[in-house]
């Protein structure tokens, strides 16, 4: 079972990254004004999962590239079961792959105080949180969930300040609260 989740998790990531990358064709039917907001939405789309990879280190794409030559040699049917279980996904938890597999597969507890980040604090905290270790991050996803909302600013704004040999002593301090 485990096994099989991880095998999940690296082929969603595989999906939610190359999928930006293939251009389905427009269909004919559509208005012009349709199809210019559709592909006004793929382009958009597909920038953010460029701007997305670019943002990831070696090692992760690596993770990804193995995933998606693996996705492509499965067949037909457990390619299209995959998909319907990532297009199942609502749309935050889709977009949280993109920040790869590590961060990707424990979206969904950290995005409560990631979601909602003004500018200034993106780039600082998408750098520390691709630097966390896989335990880190989930007892930082547990903090999260505990987090009363008008309390995440005054959180992210700690953890951008707190220095990386200090951060693992900071998580524990602050998850004990």
């Amino acid at each position: 079972m485990r096994n099989e989740r991880a095998r999940w998790l690296a082929m969603a990531t595989a999906l939610i990254i190359v999928a930006g990358c293939q251009r389905p064709a427009s269909p004919v039917s559509q208005a012009p004004a349709d199809r210019q907001d559709a592909d006004v939405s793929r382009q958009r789309d597909q920038r953010e999962r460029q701007s997305a990879w670019l943002q990831l280190g070696d090692t992760e794409r690596q993770r990804i590239r193995a995933a998606a030559t693996a996705f492509a040699g499965l067949p037909a049917d457990e390619q299209s079961r995959y998909r319907a279980e990532f297009a199942q996904l609502d749309r935050a938890e889709q977009r949280g792959w993109l920040l790869g597999p590590q961060i990707g597969a424990l979206w969904p507890q950290l995005s409560p105080l990631f979601s909602y980040v003004p500018e200034d604090q993106r780039a600082p905290l998408l750098r520390i949180l691709h630097e966390m270790s896989a335990d880190e991050l989930a007892m930082l996803g547990r903090i999260a969930w505990r987090t009363p909302p008008e309390q995440r600013d005054a959180l992210r704004k700690e953890l951008i300040d707190v220095p990386a040999a200090s951060r693992a002593a900071w998580l524990v301090r602050v998850s004990e609260r």
